[in-house]
Parts: structure tokens; sequence; C-alpha cells
């Protein structure tokens, strides 16, 4: 998704700052993805094109272009959940790299705008939501269109589980809807006041995240349908990003002020928030926090702020 936003920051009581952080990009990114461990990061920058960074030792490992001789304006980014494949969109094409040797695996034109994808378990299909009021998915393998899940509104979120079963889609029509991927249906929608720009699921697909511009904001039960817990009704200083942790107890989620808020999922308490602040103090710069992971040891969140910087976010 395309967040080049000028965030407001919200310093509030409590909150807290950044253990460290590095420069990723000198003026900025389009978009970013991290992947399910926060091992890996696509940064689709405003100077560097797209590029992928291990997370281990904070290096950019390939500079990925869509085109040769030209930047690849991204517009949308994944990660297989075993981070062994990326997918890359721009306005114009889709591309699948292999994260381990920086090759290009297949490259596709895309059948209208993209604006969100995610990349399912079995490293070759795509789920992508498109501006045609759509989730399409797709074999970036072979090329073939598998299903199409149809809104009444641009869909500019998506997600996958990691069993591949579910998926959730995020709509300019008020709606998230949470699809069978294996029976091809709708299997329950969650209703809001204004568009939904963000949705997540957790790891096993039990849980939904969903978060409406200006509006509700909320953790879901994706057997009964039920809302689990409202973070946020009305007013949510812009939830853009999210991210469950693997034993699904802890929900990151980042949001257009430059803050990240830790939840407890299982009571909806707000554990934590930290501000990233500003790279520039006295020049301010876009900074909402475009992507939010768990590290493995569940200890760290990684946060790409759209400013450039990569923070650590110390849990405990």
């Amino acid at each position: 998704m395309l967040w080049l936003i000028l965030g407001i920051s919200l310093i509030g009581c409590g909150t807290e700052s950044p253990k460290r952080s590095w420069e990723l990009a000198a003026q900025g990114v389009f978009t970013a993805s991290l992947s399910s461990q926060a091992d890996y990061a696509v940064v689709g920058s405003l100077n560097h094109g797209a590029s992928l960074w291990r997370m281990t030792d904070i290096e950019r490992l390939y500079n990925w272009s869509h085109q040769s001789g030209e930047s690849a304006e991204l517009v949308a980014a994944g990660f297989s959940p075993d981070a062994s494949r990326a997918v890359t969109t721009d306005p114009r094409t889709l591309v699948l790299w292999d994260t381990t040797t920086g090759q290009a695996l297949a490259y596709w034109a895309t059948p209208g705008a993209v604006l969100d994808v995610a990349v399912l378990n079995n490293n070759r299909q795509v789920l992508m939501g498109m501006e045609d009021h759509s989730a399409v998915l797709f074999d970036a393998t072979d090329g073939s269109y598998l299903d199409t899940f149809l809104h009444k509104g641009a869909v500019g979120s998506v997600s996958v589980s990691e069993s591949d079963e579910l998926a959730l889609t995020g709509s300019d029509d008020n709606t998230a809807v949470l699809w069978s991927l294996n029976r091809k249906e709708a299997v329950h929608t969650f209703q809001h006041g204004n568009p939904v720009r963000h949705v997540a699921l957790s790891p096993s697909g039990s849980m939904s995240f969903t978060a409406a511009q200006g509006d509700l904001v909320a953790i879901w039960d994706n057997t009964t349908g039920q809302r689990l817990h409202t973070l946020h009704n009305k007013i949510n200083h812009g939830a853009v990003s999210a991210s469950f942790s693997a034993d699904e107890t802890q929900l990151a989620v980042g949001y257009v002020n430059r803050q990240v808020a830790l939840y407890d999922t299982r009571t909806g308490q707000r554990l934590k928030v930290w501000d990233s602040g500003t790279r520039h103090p006295f020049r301010a710069t876009g900074a909402a926090i475009v992507e939010v992971a768990f590290a493995g040891n569940r200890s760290i969140i990684l946060a790409l702020s759209g400013d450039g910087r990569l923070l650590e976010l110390q849990i405990s």
C-alpha cells in the first residue's frame, strides 16, 4: 500500500522510545514489508527503488528493478510465510523473487491497479487487493487466475492465514470480509462505519484485526464472527499496520502519528506504547509506521517508519 503520509506526533504520557534505529532510506519510503519472523524486509524507497534487507545485520542484500535501468516505484510488497519468496508490485507489474538468490522468478502484467498483496504458504499463489473492487487469487508461477472475491469498493488491504485456508480483505465499502479459500465463499463480514484501511489475520487464522479510517479498530473471533475487543472507536489516530505474535497472545499496531501500540489479545488491554519521534526534529517528514512484526524471540518488535527508519522496540 502507498503510505507516504505526513504524520503528526502525539506524544503522550507513558510512551517509550525505540531502543535503536537505523536509516534504510534517506528520503522516505513508498511501501515496505517485513517477513513473518522479521528476518527480512522489502523496502520501496524514494532513492533506491525496491530493495531486500536482512534484519540480523541490517544489510541491504539486493536492489530489485521491475524494468532495466529504472527504479521500481512500489505500491505493495509481501513475503511468503517462510520468507523464501517475496512479491513486489508497481503500477504496471507484479514480480515474484527468490530471496536467497535475489533472482526474479516471474514477471507478470497486473490485471489492474494492485493496492496490496499477500503470498500464500505454497510460495506460488498471491492474493492481490485491487482498485476494481476485487481481490484476485493469482498463480505467480504460471500466470493463471484462480479465484476472484468481490467487494463493492476498492480492496486496499489483504491478509492470509499460514494454513492457506482463510483470507481477509478490507475494502472502501466499509467492510472486512473473511473468506474460505477452500470453499470459495465468505465466512463472516465485519461491518464498519468508514472504509477499512488495514486488516491482518493471526497465524492460525483464529482471529482477525480490522482498522477503519477514523472509525472502529477491533479484534474479531473468526469462529463465531463476534467482536472480541474494541481497540478504538471513532478516534483511532490512523492504524495502518498490524501483526500478531506467533503465539497469538499479543498484537502490535502501527499508527500514522508515529506510534506503535502493543495489545494483549486475550483482554484487549494496551500494554505498551512507543513513539518513534522524527529523524529531523525541526523538519517534519512522513513518519507513519508502515509495517510492524515481532522478531523471532518475541522480546522485540521491528517497525518500519515512513521516513525511512527501521526501529527496534523492546517489549521487556
